[in-house]
């Protein structure tokens, strides 16, 4: 239920848990915070949540896949925890979906944004679409933790580069890779900033992004 990288219990209640620590050190979440998970999958950060807090005052997690959010729903719904469906298109994981992007929360209304493993698999107009949009619905000193293949002296944004990073990439949008100067570029135009990053130390050579708005 939590994909490969996920594929036991242990795997995936320990990254989980790891995973809410980081978000309290980087992005100040606190049992109080409004937490929307984007592309939760099995809710594995809500696992960790209730691992970690018990509860925060609102856990919304938001997929396209209907089996693993189904699960979700099914066994980790509270009066606190919460998942919505959403029919919105991507290559790999729902083609045939509504062309529009959306995420659904209102203005202001997100402390803590959570997305990992989401912008790795979507092209750089999805990309600038959800980023403004992020931007957004972050309350003014909210925070985003995502991930996404970012490196210097490549192309501006390349699906599924040979010989890049630990895998044969397969399938539409299996990895998209911006290159750094154009990522903050699009990031710039939405109206968000990188408050720090990570290189390459998430799944399958990821970097991780810390945004606020600007």
């Amino acid at each position: 239920m939590g994909g490969a990288h996920f594929k036991d219990d242990e795997a995936f209640v320990r990254t989980a848990v790891n995973d809410v620590r980081r978000l309290e050190a980087r992005a100040g979440l606190t049992k109080r915070s409004r937490v929307l998970d984007w592309g939760c999958g099995a809710g594995r950060l809500a696992v960790g949540i209730k691992h970690r807090f018990g509860h925060v005052k609102d856990y919304h997690g938001v997929d396209i896949q209907p089996k693993v959010l189904g699960w979700a729903r099914d066994h980790l719904s509270d009066k606190h925890t919460r998942f919505t469906l959403v029919d919105v298109a991507n290559a790999r994981y729902n083609p045939d979906g509504t062309p529009q992007a959306s995420i659904p929360a209102d203005p202001g209304s997100v402390d803590v944004f959570y997305a990992y493993s989401v912008w790795s698999h979507m092209t750089p107009e999805d990309v600038a679409d959800y980023a403004a949009i992020i931007a957004s619905i972050l309350a003014p000193r909210g925070r985003a933790m995502l991930t996404a293949f970012v490196e210097d002296n490549v192309p501006e944004w390349t699906e599924n580069p040979i010989g890049y990073g630990p895998l044969v990439w397969s399938k539409p949008l299996h990895c998209a890779l911006f290159e750094r100067g154009f990522f903050y570029r699009i990031l710039d135009q939405a109206g968000l900033r990188v408050v720090e990053t990570d290189h390459g130390t998430e799944t399958d050579g990821q970097s991780l992004f810390i945004l606020a708005r600007k």
